[in-house]
């Protein structure tokens, strides 16, 4: 593949990523077709179906973004990555509102759960005081900030990133086995 022909590969992806993400603000995920995709991206059904299978193929490929947001933070008990990830769900609350109510809800659910889970475990030291392993504090972590997000988007996003970055890591520090301590991140 040619230095051309990938950038017109990533142009395509994009553009069909976003034609999906701007009309499932407007319509149920249940209602939009390949050829509506297709249609709002300037883009032919062969050349959707070179680089993705279906819709929720698509759907899935655009947690690469989400990814690209987040970056890992040294092994520790550093939990960081809540912030961006509260600030990238504030930035696309309508998004994730119109997703996490539609069957596409396990799709944007799964996909969520691996990206945070990733940053989870790569931020966590592999024993913890309590001893409680990684694996089970990054699953708890991950289902804590979930949970979190869920209430506050569903309830219009009226705290800031910091005050539900706040509330997340007062209680995520009995998961991490250490007394509640205030984030100076979140100021």
């Amino acid at each position: 593949m040619t230095k051309g022909e990938d950038r017109r590969v990533r142009r395509t992806r994009t553009a069909l990523q976003n034609a999906l993400f701007e009309i499932v603000v407007q319509r149920n995920y249940e209602a939009i077709t390949v050829a509506d995709i297709c249609d709002a991206a300037d883009v032919g059904r062969s050349a959707f179906y070179q680089h993705f299978k279906g819709k929720d193929d698509l759907l899935r490929s655009g947690f690469a973004r989400l990814e690209a947001d987040l970056s890992v933070t040294e092994v520790g008990q550093d939990i960081s990555f809540s912030a961006a990830f509260l600030e990238h769900a504030l930035q696309h609350r309508m998004l994730y509102r119109a997703l996490m109510r539609s069957q596409a809800g396990p799709i944007v659910s799964a996909s969520i759960r691996r990206v945070l889970g990733a940053q989870a475990t790569g931020s966590l030291a592999p024993e913890s005081p309590s001893g409680i392993p990684r694996d089970l504090r990054a699953t708890l972590l991950v289902d804590l900030l979930y949970s979190l997000t869920r209430w506050w988007l569903d309830r219009d996003a009226t705290q800031t990133v910091s005050e539900i970055d706040a509330m997340f890591h007062e209680m995520a520090a009995g998961i991490l086995g250490e007394p509640s301590h205030h984030c100076s991140s979140c100021d």
